[in-house]
């Protein structure tokens, strides 16, 4: 084979591979946006809807302190006449120390309800402090998701072939990126879909090339095998 044609397939394999990478490296691009914008549509979801939910929680919350706050005033109550009895009981000289012992074990018993219900109270204020510290977390963190969708969006504008409509501002409420996010992910799709069509174009262009040089079926080589197998070939 001539030196300049053989100079020649070389350069053109090279080319095919120099293609292949270049397409490659915007497909890992596009997939990590993609990915990106998913993510903040995926979480967008979530936060709307335990923001959503949370006022009712709390309501909840409310409603069962206002009961266990009665039910701990009851338990004093209770605390207060049965230690009355076990006072009126010690002071008089005509108790049955069956009853005093009775009484006694009611003013344990009561005393403990009271305790429960403290502690019952003291659990639900817990609960409703984490459902706010909650609130505040998930508020700042739709902040946050705003501001990855707009840096996602200002990469967008680096990516050839994408729908004009995906390059629209993602907005920052969260119904506005689980929307945004839902758009951006489908035109990515698509370019992704005409990148790895192309890139298998460029795959079968190196193939049949390499099929041709070196008198076999190559099947499918990678372009970088080809291009090493011809430059092997051609050079000698």
């Amino acid at each position: 084979m001539a030196a300049d044609s053989s100079h020649d397939l070389i350069a053109e394999v090279a080319e095919l591979e120099r293609r292949d990478v270049a397409v490659a490296r915007d497909l890992e691009e596009v997939s990590r946006l993609e990915e990106r914008a998913g993510a903040v549509r995926g979480r967008a979801g979530e936060v709307r809807d335990a923001l959503e939910r949370l006022p009712g929680e709390l309501d909840e919350v409310a409603k069962r302190r206002t009961s266990a706050e009665a039910g701990a005033k009851a338990r004093e109550t209770e605390v207060a006449r049965a230690e009355q009895r076990v006072a009126s009981l010690e002071s008089s000289r005509r108790r049955r120390e069956d009853d005093l012992e009775r009484a006694r074990s009611e003013a344990v018993t009561a005393r403990q309800s009271l305790s429960d219900a403290r502690a019952e109270l003291e659990r639900l204020a817990a609960v409703e402090a984490d459902l706010r510290a909650t609130g505040a977390s998930l508020r700042d963190e739709s902040g946050r998701l705003a501001r990855d969708a707009t840096q996602v969006s200002t990469e967008l504008q680096s990516v050839n072939r994408i729908m004009d409509a995906a390059l629209r501002a993602p907005g920052s409420t969260l119904d506005e990126l689980e929307d945004w996010g839902g758009q951006v992910r489908s035109a990515l799709f698509v370019v992704r879909g005409t990148l790895q069509t192309e890139r298998e174009r460029i795959v079968q262009e190196a193939n049949a090339l390499g099929s041709a040089v070196l008198g076999e079926s190559l099947g499918a080589s990678s372009v970088a095998v080809v291009r090493r197998r011809v430059e092997q070939a051609l050079r000698g």
